[in-house]
């Protein structure tokens, strides 16, 4: 064989093994792009992503380590959680400075064999990490619209420099991370998102449980006959919704020195309810006097806490959540809730019992100006009725003094004997008109029910009314149709035939005839009583049943027919008036002939 032949050999056989090299590097960079894209796609945390790249980069570059920065848009930043080489660090550029700066600007590949050669390059990192660059190779990692996401760098080719094939080879590389980093971020946008509209949905839930539970709350106090019971069922209600074991609600006394329990609910409720505290005391006392809320998590280290009373109680406190009443003014007392059952009081539980507090607070000012309004209309009453009882004695103690006279001059004993039984009758009279008014005064109202026949009635009246007419030259006359019972209370009855025929008589100082006639109205008795004096002047007539409304009698105090109507109306019935100018005045009672006892 020749020397040319030989020569010709030893080229194939070099072209041979560098071919075969150059094959195995490809082979064995297809196998690691096929191993990242594996990655690519089986990897959803971002942070895990960008470790995987920069190892599987580092190790197809040959180099000694890779970094990938993503732009951070808003800071003009770039970022990055991962470093390979001697650890893991974050690192954060201005997207002004640095090569990966330039590139990430630029957009393009840059690829330089000495770093310290070029005035792009910011020796500042390795300065102050001690690590020594050489040769650099960086390209932009860009989105499907073509938009720069961050940059891929990798340092230090470890032989010699990195070549046209790196340069190509990264940015294929490059494009196949940007399209995973956009895949992931808008799964993890998603998922964002997702987590965003669980929790509005879980914070719509609790709000529309919020709102239930006031709701219900509201319902609870306008239900509540007394705020004893009121304050009850909203601790119970409370207690139940916060999920807790034990709520009071103290406010301060009257005097403003002490708190009392006005309510409680769960451990020793009844022997919290007796409780008296000093002002300020205990952590409702300190939240009740500062108007400040107070979460507490060991009670046993808060100085606030009363453990003397614990220990009294035998009811073991785990925690405390305590909110003022005051709705924003002046603070009345505190709800306090004890030992939530699964873990602690919250923020959110404050807010809650804040809102349950308001509806508290409101709750009981409200109780409290009703009472403060019935009282005030109580003794306003009591006013009026006291100037009708004074009105109405004028009758039973004219008969008195009529009869007193009479028996003074009879010698008759008989007679004596009647005489002085119409004056008990009329003592009795006065008894139960003093009775009724100390009733009413304590909060009572009632009717004295009893079987009336209308003639025994009527006939027992004669002679009374005949004393209050007979002076006036008024003729009486009584007339009964119905002649059968009703239930009703006698002295009341009593009381509005004398008014009426008192306001006849006033009407008719000159004399006149006056009628008072029972007829069976079916379910009704009817009682008319009939004058023919001038009659009721029109301007006064819609507002006559009215308290202290007069014609301008000399006697008239404006009050009898008001009692009139008071009468019938508690009755069950009613008073009305026909009257026309110049022909008298016909005044109809209308009592239902059966009722029930009332109180």
């Amino acid at each position: 064989m020749s020397e040319r032949s030989k020569a010709s050999g030893g080229k194939l056989r070099q072209e041979i093994a560098r071919l075969g090299a150059q094959l195995e590097i490809s082979e064995r960079r297809c196998a690691a792009m096929i191993e990242v894209a594996r990655n690519l796609t089986a990897v959803a945390d971002i942070d895990e992503l960008l470790r995987l790249v920069a190892e599987r980069v580092t190790s197809l570059m040959e180099a000694d380590r890779s970094t990938i920065f993503l732009l951070d848009k808003e800071r003009r930043e770039l970022w990055s959680k991962v470093a390979q080489g001697e650890g893991m660090q974050e690192i954060r550029l201005p997207v002004e400075r640095g090569l990966a700066g330039w590139v990430a600007r630029h957009g393009r590949t840059l690829n330089l064999r000495d770093a310290y050669a070029d005035e792009r390059f910011n020796p500042e990192i390795d300065r102050h990490s001690g690590y020594r660059t050489r040769s650099v190779l960086s390209a932009p990692l860009r989105g499907k619209s073509g938009e720069v996401l961050g940059v891929v760098q990798t340092l230090n080719k470890r032989r010699g420099y990195f070549s046209i094939e790196d340069e190509r080879l990264l940015e294929a590389i490059c494009s196949q991370v940007a399209v995973a980093i956009e895949n992931t971020q808008l799964v993890l946008g998603l998922l964002a998102r997702n987590i965003e509209l669980v929790e509005a949905q879980e914070q719509l839930a609790r709000r529309v449980r919020e709102l239930d539970a006031l709701a219900n709350l509201e319902r609870i106090a306008a239900a509540a006959v007394h705020i004893d019971e009121m304050l009850e069922r909203l601790l119970r209600q409370t207690v139940e919704l916060l999920g807790c074991q034990a709520g009071s609600i103290v406010l301060l006394d009257e005097q403003g020195q002490e708190l009392v329990f006005a309510g409680a609910v769960g451990g020793r409720a009844e022997q919290v309810k007796r409780l008296r505290l000093r002002r300020g005391s205990g952590v409702a006392g300190w939240v009740a006097e500062n108007g400040r809320s107070a979460l507490v998590s060991d009670p046993a280290g808060d100085p606030r806490h009363l453990t003397a009373l614990e220990d009294e109680l035998d009811f073991p406190v785990r925690n405390i959540l305590a909110v003022p009443l005051g709705a924003g003014g002046e603070n009345i007392g505190a709800l306090e809730l004890l030992n939530k059952v699964e873990g602690r009081f919250d923020e959110e539980d404050e807010k809650l019992a804040t809102l349950i507090a308001g509806q508290a607070h409101s709750a009981i000012m409200t109780w409290r100006q009703r009472e403060e309004r019935e009282k005030e209309n109580r003794l306003s009453s009591i006013g009026q009725m006291l100037s009708g009882v004074i009105h109405d004695f004028r009758t039973p103690m004219t008969i008195i003094s009529g009869y007193v006279q009479l028996m003074a001059l009879e010698n008759d004993e008989q007679k004596r004997h009647r005489q002085s039984e119409v004056i008990l009758r009329q003592f009795d009279f006065i008894n139960n008109m003093t009775r009724e008014l100390l009733a009413f005064a304590r909060g009572e109202s009632q009717l004295l029910l009893h079987k009336i026949y209308t003639n025994q009635f009527l006939e027992q009246m004669r002679e009374l009314l005949e004393r209050e007419l007979e002076p006036a030259g008024i003729e009486l006359e009584l007339q009964d149709n119905y002649q059968g019972p009703l239930r009703a209370d006698e002295n009341k009855l009593r009381r509005a035939v004398f008014n009426l025929a008192r306001n006849a008589r006033q009407a008719m100082p000159a004399g006149g005839h006056f009628q008072v006639r029972v007829d069976d109205g079916g379910d009704r008795v009817l009682f008319t009583f009939a004058d023919n004096g001038p009659g009721i002047p029109e301007s006064i007539r819609h507002r006559l049943f009215n308290s202290f409304v007069s014609a301008g009698k000399q006697e008239g105090t404006g009050l009898g027919l008001a009692i009139v109507r008071k009468i019938a109306e508690e009755h069950g019935g009613s008073i009305t008036l026909d009257c026309r100018a110049g022909q008298g005045a016909t005044f109809r009672l209308e009592l239902p002939k059966r009722m029930e006892d009332t109180t």
